[in-house]
């Protein structure tokens, strides 16, 4: 998802690395490559991964077996998605060195999953279609060392023995399919390359959606060394990418990249969750959130509906979104799958009973719906207004433990679009609520302005955590 993921792509595509760096000598390069060609038969085992048709069905292969993907889209506690029964990881960008927004780099995320038994969809990050104009003969040189940034990197993790995958760009197609023909012959160039210095490893592309005439075929037509396609696609349009992939004519193997509940950028005044409009010293729009057991709730309906349901249509598996605590969005609440604390919610449970088959212990907090938080009697449907440093308003929240455990609270208050400096959500805004850690609050109103109440009900003992808040106005 562009929208939420972007930040982690606009990295390192201008910075070519040189070989002989301290960075480059703690990379795990296996003997076997071309990197190391005088050391033979030694060190970890390099799978190879391939695509074919088995029984009449595209397939992915791992050293000739059938290999499922159960992945996580991940900013964050990538070895993580092991404990909970996933085999993949995907990352959205080539990363040298830490930032404000995550310590992690490639070769961390590369490292860890390796230690942990888990595989990368490698993300390499591409200059946007929609911005930048890859038919202009004054962007040739920065297209070139676009290229030549790409080989490099192919070549110095090609023998990691975590790569699953190459995934050349996330969303940076168009929704005009000239502009897409231009931008796709040149993704063939960067595919044609990975075949040639990569041969264990094959090649995708993530799109925004599915959609035929624009983005699919001309992709068959322009890009025809790209082995799998990925779509990332959010409720409920899960279940028209596989629609859109036979009515396309792809005979390829397909992939789900990102999936989950309905996105911030399609909501509206009619949908559900929906969208308010206030105008506070200027408009200000505020979006209604499910709480974090409704929405674990749809992750497993995708899961078991509209991605494994799709096997035998060539879907060789997917990618949750979020695995980490969001660090850009509209809003910092909506797809995260744990708090800062490393808490998981319900979604992480679901997901792990879909990957594993197998039923959870100790299953996370419940906030059942909407309905069970109020702010001064009214639900976030109703939409919420408060007077500005009013006293004596009060909220309340009907949570439950089905773990047995008793749950501890917390509960704050942020203005819509506050973040702190590694883009995360704050702490809150002090001073305001009486006793944060009790199902039944009172709190003063913020000056004037748009917000949101969140309270976190809190499974200490098993490290889960449930989540609902409401979208308010101060005037």
């Amino acid at each position: 998802m562009k929208r939420i993921m972007n930040i982690a792509i606009a990295l390192i595509l201008t910075a070519i690395v040189s070989m002989g760096c301290e960075e480059e000598r703690q990379t795990i390069i296996p003997s076997g490559s071309h990197l190391t060609p005088d050391v033979p038969n030694a060190g970890p085992h390099i799978a190879k991964f391939e695509t074919k048709k088995v029984d009449g069905v595209w397939r992915l292969l791992k050293d000739g077996e059938v290999f499922y993907i159960n992945g996580a889209a991940s900013n964050n506690y990538y070895g993580e998605v092991k404990k909970w029964g996933g085999n993949v990881v995907r990352t959205y960008g080539i990363k040298e060195a830490p930032d404000a927004k995550t310590q992690y780099t490639t070769k961390m995320v590369l490292d860890e999953a390796y230690a942990n038994g888990l595989y990368v969809n490698v993300g390499l990050g591409m200059k946007d279609s929609g911005s930048f104009d890859y038919s202009s003969p004054s962007n040739a040189a920065a297209i070139k060392e676009q290229f030549e940034n790409h080989r490099t990197w192919v070549r110095r993790f090609a023998n990691h023995p975590a790569v699953m995958c190459w995934s050349i760009g996330n969303e940076f197609e168009t929704s005009d399919a000239t502009k897409n023909a231009v931008y796709f012959k040149y993704v063939e160039e960067i595919a044609q390359m990975i075949h040639e210095e990569d041969p264990n490893h094959p090649t995708t592309i993530a799109f925004s959606n599915s959609d035929v005439n624009n983005k699919l075929k001309p992709l068959m037509k322009y890009a025809p060394s790209i082995d799998i396609l990925s779509v990332n696609a959010y409720y409920n349009g899960v279940g028209g990418v596989a629609t859109n992939v036979k009515n396309a004519g792809w005979d390829k193997p397909w992939m789900i990249t990102e999936f989950g509940p309905k996105g911030t950028w399609s909501l509206t005044s009619n949908t559900d969750p929906k969208e308010f409009s206030w105008t506070s010293s200027g408009t200000n729009k505020a979006l209604e959130e499910m709480t974090s057991t409704e929405k674990a709730a749809i992750y497993s309906t995708i899961w078991k509906n509209d991605i494994k349901a799709k096997e035998s249509q060539g879907c060789i598996g997917s990618f949750i979104f979020l695995w980490g605590f969001q660090t850009h969005g509209e809003v910092l609440s909506w797809y995260g799958l744990f708090d800062k604390e490393m808490n998981t919610f319900g979604g992480v449970d679901e997901i792990s009973a879909c990957w594993t088959g197998k039923a959870i212990e100790n299953p996370a907090p419940r906030i059942e719906n909407r309905k069970k938080m109020t702010l001064n009697g009214k639900i976030s449907t109703e939409g919420v207004s408060v007077v500005a440093g009013s006293t004596g308003n009060t909220a309340t929240v009907e949570a439950t433990s089905p773990s047995g455990v008793e749950l501890t609270y917390r509960w704050f208050i942020n203005r819509e679009g506050d973040a702190l400096s590694n883009g995360s959500m704050p702490d809150g805004i002090a001073g305001l609520i009486d006793d944060p850690t009790k199902p039944t609050i009172t709190f003063k109103a913020p000056n004037a302005g748009a917000y949101r109440l969140y309270v976190y009900a809190i499974d200490k003992t098993n490290k889960k955590v449930a989540m609902s808040c409401i979208p308010f106005q101060a005037k």
